[in-house]
């Protein structure tokens, strides 16, 4: 993505970075980690860093907690779809996972709503399946946190060039 900005836009200071949005596996039949493993033995990169979506243990976290973490990321694992871990072990190279939590089970909701109560978590789970809850503003919650990503990863990527020009490249 860079190196077509240092072409097109003149911006010859810019350190270089890819970037990938590889989707979910029931939509292109790939695991994320054979994409990344692939990219990662062409690419020869310094560092990964992944962006995910999370499910919370509390509803006040929902869309303004940033999780931070060199251990990588299990995509899935918060909903219970667990996919193959993302991490320095697999891909060879640093991973930097961050996640913001947009998801949020419904007896996990109950409990923050009703207390310590088996009883509400039963009910909203009465046959043992998982129900996963979002808010109804999800949509603004996603560009909020994406926005806030970029521009985070941006300026780490990029520290000669300041806000300003880093708000132009979102």
């Amino acid at each position: 993505i860079t190196g077509e900005l240092r072409r097109s836009a003149g911006m010859e200071g810019l350190r270089p970075a890819a970037v990938i949005a590889p989707g979910v596996l029931g939509q292109t039949g790939i695991e994320v980690l054979e994409l990344l493993t692939a990219l990662c033995g062409r690419l020869r990169p310094a560092a990964v860093v992944v962006v995910d979506a999370m499910a919370s243990r509390r509803l006040s976290r929902l869309g303004c907690t940033v999780q931070i973490s060199d251990a990588g990321i299990s995509p899935g694992a918060g909903v219970g779809n667990n996919r193959p871990a993302i991490n320095q072990k697999r891909l060879g190279v640093p991973v930097l996972s961050l996640g913001v939590p947009t998801v949020v089970e419904a007896a996990t909701l109950a409990r923050d709503l009703a207390g310590e109560d088996d009883a509400a978590e039963r009910a909203v789970s009465p046959r043992g399946e998982r129900m996963i809850v979002t808010p109804r503003e999800i949509d603004l919650l996603i560009d909020r946190a994406s926005r806030l990503l970029a521009l985070s990863l941006n300026h780490a990527l990029q520290p000669d060039f300041d806000p300003v020009e880093l708000l132009s490249l979102c």
